[in-house]
């Protein structure tokens, strides 16, 4: 720290709370020091030589590793990130140990991936408020090359060659569904997950960890609406960027470009000149350039041909509709709310769910009993719904398949999603 000041041109240094002016540097990197242990920013250790040793505690060294990340703004190498996930999952000398050599770093990735998707969809946004807020040609031009820069030239195109999430996607969900029904790797995982996350409870720790699954599986479902997001503002910052540029060099002798002039002259002379109102007359200089266009008009030497005007046929008598009775209405409006109440919607399938489980911790998907086609539909969408993490119940896949009244589908058990 004294080499710090020695270095840095501060010539005296005096704090807030302070009356004395500090000019030696050593006196300022101790003060410097003092005021960091003050603040908890440091702490002090004696070791049994006796000297002092300063160390940071925990949120000192994540506020530094944050503000490192801010200053530097690296950008993520999508390609090593859903690689890594890829070759975790695939590994199999990892499945003998499966939460700490598989599903928690996968998760950790996951979220890192994603949470780099996001920041990539958020600075896409940024550049495109930064368009629309009347910058000048000069910083509208400097906005431009500093985006394809940073973000066109190459997040946003590696994101869909070298770095294309998709390539790897149908693998990873692929092996996370096949952990989920595999009793073996789920019970190391269950064994693992309280070992390392200190989870006393066999059964919460099984939960917590259909509930990872779930969700990694899930950030991968999503994928696609966020790609078509982030493609969609790419696509309309590039578009925006190029309509304003050419707006703003536009000074042909065409209509649109004496258009463009008037509306730039008038504008500035608004700002300017305070007794100019937006609806008085414009000023005599700029009167030559409303002649932007040629008139036309016809008359006997004209070459144009006048269109036949057709005939308009007289109207139509006006038929009122026929009026349905009130006992009718009501009936179509049962067979309507019958038709909803039957449709399989999310909310329905909670609703369904949620009533079966009133009572119970648990149901298995056989004992709900299909009969019918209807209720094969409907078991599929019970199934389809409970994997979904914003779900009020999860399903939990089974290895054992059910045949009932000719249908058959695989077993799996019903719980509420611990929130």
């Amino acid at each position: 720290m004294t080499n710090y000041f020695e270095k840095n041109s501060f010539s005296e240094i005096k704090f807030d709370d302070d009356t004395e002016i500090l000019k030696d540097s050593r006196a300022k990197a101790s003060e410097f020091l003092r005021k960091l242990k003050l603040y908890g920013w440091v702490e002090y250790e004696f070791g049994n030589d006796q000297r002092v040793r300063i160390v940071m505690p925990n949120h000192s060294i994540i506020m530094m590793q944050a503000l490192n990340e801010i200053s530097k703004n690296r950008e993520m190498e999508y390609q090593s990130e859903v690689s890594a996930i890829y070759s975790l999952l695939i590994n199999e000398s990892l499945y003998d140990r499966p939460y700490p050599q598989i599903i928690k770093p996968v998760y950790d990735r996951t979220l890192s991936l994603f949470t780099g998707l996001k920041k990539l969809n958020t600075s896409i946004r940024k550049y495109i408020d930064e368009l629309t807020d009347g910058q000048p040609v000069e910083e509208l031009m400097e906005h431009f090359f500093e985006y394809n820069e940073k973000i066109g030239s190459k997040a946003y195109y590696r994101m869909h060659t070298n770095d294309n999430i998709s390539r790897f996607r149908n693998t990873i969900e692929s092996r996370l569904k096949n952990i989920l029904s595999n009793t073996d790797i789920m019970e190391r995982a269950v064994i693992g997950y309280q070992t390392i996350e200190n989870e006393n409870d066999k059964q919460e720790a099984y939960d917590k960890l259909i509930e990872i699954i779930t969700n990694i599986i899930s950030y991968f479902n999503s994928y696609d609406e966020l790609e078509h997001e982030i493609e969609r503002k790419h696509t309309k910052y590039l578009r925006s960027a190029v309509n304003r540029a050419k707006l703003a060099f536009l000074k042909t002798n065409n209509i649109e470009g004496k258009l463009s002039t008037i509306l730039r002259y008038l504008v500035k002379n608004t700002e300017n000149e305070t007794d100019l109102g937006l609806y008085d007359e414009v000023p005599q200089e700029i009167g030559r350039l409303f002649n932007i266009f040629p008139q036309y008009f016809i008359n006997r030497e004209s070459l144009y041909t006048v269109g036949i005007s057709k005939k308009i046929d007289d109207v139509e008598e006006i038929v009122l509709p026929q009026i349905i009775s009130e006992d009718e209405m009501n009936r179509r409006r049962k067979a309507l709310k019958k038709k909803n109440d039957q449709r399989f919607s999310r909310k329905n399938i909670t609703a369904y769910v949620m009533e079966l489980l009133k009572d119970k911790p648990s149901i298995q998907a056989s004992e709900i009993g299909i009969h019918t086609r209807h209720d094969m539909l409907r078991l599929i969408f019970i199934s389809m719904y409970g994997r979904n993490k914003h779900s009020d119940f999860v399903v939990i896949p089974k290895d054992n398949i059910i045949q009932q009244n000719g249908f058959s589908f695989k077993e799996f058990e019903l719980k509420r999603r611990l929130k």
